[in-house]
């Protein structure tokens, strides 16, 4: 399908035409959802989604009980064969605008030996260098000619699987750069964009700019950009151009470090971006970076997220300012490897998402909550009245009987809440069970009571990822990611490691 959706002129026309595509669909749309006790509102008022769309076999409970088992065994391919199988799948889009999806693993199967070979020899023979059994390719020392744009812009949109791709010590003509960067971002198998000290040059020679260092990851129609912890006068250039050029993903990640001093700079290139729609902003720990973010004038940007951030208390409460009179955001992440001690932010930060116009959900890590303190009081209080906190984490405290019930209504009353961990803190047994039915009966999707503090657990999972062999299982559950704020990630687990059994 087209990148941005088909434009109907004539809904009539448009209905009459494909109504042999739109009734299955349909079908399929509302069997899901009433299996699933799902809401997709844009349903709701079209209004060709009615009884008499789907027929009546449909309804029966046998019907309905057949379909169940077909979806589950659907599940069950998708999630412990199909990951297997095919591996990771990259967005792409094609030269006339429409996605395609593409399985790294498997690239190469598109095209023959010789055209893959005729490939790595023209780009060699530009000057590269081209690593077969990392898939890295690599330029170095040269002036990057429109020829040689030409050349790997055309090879990379007709199969030629490079997974790194290094530029160093080189010079482009920002026109030609302009064109690279479109095809890398939107049209490539590159998962890695690496540039140190790339000149970029007007049209008369002269060098308008420097890229010093620079590394760009894509994954997961995200864009993760460093530029080593340090500002250049080439970052803020290129970051601008890579918002230009981008099509598809829908999350920026960068790190407040590299731009500090210059946060003003940085706000504008947010009001240029009109593709991302989620914001990572490490280390934001002063009140310009802050300052950035909330008052850039774009609509675009709906979900924030902050790791490693606010960890200074007189930045606080300008955060929960500047939270106040936003009116872009939905959600908001804050749910870091440390949680937030300081009562008075945690009171403050539910008075004004209680009030709040746009933000419908809360992710939050929360440390220190004793018996009938006023933040276990706040806390109990927001739980059960307010439907903004949708994932929670919990960090040595005390935990109530009351508060148990907080998070019972949380997620079965109101159903926001999806998503709770327990990090060295006391929860007495019974109090787990209750919990527990909640994980059993879906409305919990991750449940977790941990003996260490959150940080500890997630750099264990990270070593043990790192020491696992090629004998894997996938196993589903919420994982912090800082990639995805609310969404459902994968984890490859050894079969042998007792601690998952």
């Amino acid at each position: 399908a087209p990148r941005g959706g088909y434009s109907i002129k004539n809904s009539k026309e448009f209905i009459r035409r494909y109504e042999s595509y739109l009734k299955p669909t349909l079908k399929i749309a509302q069997l899901l959802l009433s299996a699933g006790n799902l809401v997709i509102p844009q349903l709701e008022n079209v209004p060709i989604a009615n009884n008499n769309t789907v027929p009546l076999e449909t309804n029966t409970p046998e019907y309905r009980q057949d379909m169940e088992q077909r979806l589950k065994f659907v599940d069950i391919l998708v999630n412990q064969i199909d990951g297997k199988q095919t591996s990771r799948r990259d967005c792409a889009v094609t030269d006339d605008g429409h996605v395609r999806w593409v399985c790294p693993k498997h690239y190469d199967e598109v095209n023959s030996i010789d055209k893959r070979s005729s490939y790595i020899n023209d780009f060699k023979g530009m000057g590269g260098k081209f690593d077969q059994k990392s898939r890295e390719a690599d330029v170095i020392g040269m002036n990057v000619t429109e020829r040689n744009i030409r050349m790997i812009c055309g090879a990379l949109t007709k199969g030629f699987n490079i997974v790194k791709l290094v530029f160093q010590d080189c010079s482009f003509y920002e026109d030609y750069l302009e064109t690279l960067l479109d095809t890398i971002i939107n049209r490539s198998s590159i998962l890695c964009l690496s540039m140190v000290t790339v000149a970029v040059t007007n049209f008369f020679g002269g060098i308008k700019y420097t890229c010093k260092n620079m590394v760009v990851e894509f994954k997961n129609q995200s864009l993760k950009v460093r530029f080593n912890d340090s500002y250049h006068n080439g970052n803020i250039p290129i970051l601008n151009q890579l918002l230009l050029r981008n099509k598809i993903h829908r999350t920026l990640n960068i790190s407040a470090c590299d731009f500090l001093g210059h946060e003003s700079d940085l706000q504008r290139c947010f009001e240029s971006n009109r593709t991302v729609t989620e914001l990572i902003v490490e280390y934001s720990n002063n009140i310009d970076i802050l300052n950035a973010i909330f008052n850039s004038k774009t609509n675009a940007l709906h979900q924030l997220k902050l790791p490693q951030s606010l960890s200074i208390p007189s930045i606080l409460s300008p955060f929960c300012e500047l939270l106040k009179k936003n009116t872009t955001f939905v959600e908001v992440d804050l749910m870091d490897y440390t949680g937030f001690k300081e009562e008075a932010f945690i009171i403050k930060l539910l008075d004004i998402l209680r009030e709040h116009k746009s933000i419908r959900y809360l992710s939050l890590h929360v440390e220190d909550i004793q018996l009938s303190n006023q933040k276990e009081t706040y806390m109990i209080r927001s739980l059960r009245r307010d439907k903004f906190i949708a994932r929670l984490c919990i960090s040595a405290s005390i935990v109530s009987r009351e508060f148990i019930e907080a998070l019972y209504h949380a997620s079965k009353v109101n159903d926001t809440l999806t998503y709770m961990n327990f990090y060295n803190s006391q929860v007495n047994d019974e109090d787990k069970a209750q919990l527990h039915s909640l994980y059993e009966t879906g409305n919990l999707l991750q449940l977790g009571f941990y003996e260490q503090s959150r940080w500890d657990v997630r750099f264990a999972k990270l070593n043990e990822q790192q020491s696992r062999g090629k004998s894997n299982k996938i196993l589903n559950f919420i994982l912090i990611d800082e990639n995805n704020l609310q969404g459902k990630q994968q984890i490859f687990i050894d079969d042998s490691d007792p601690k998952f059994v």
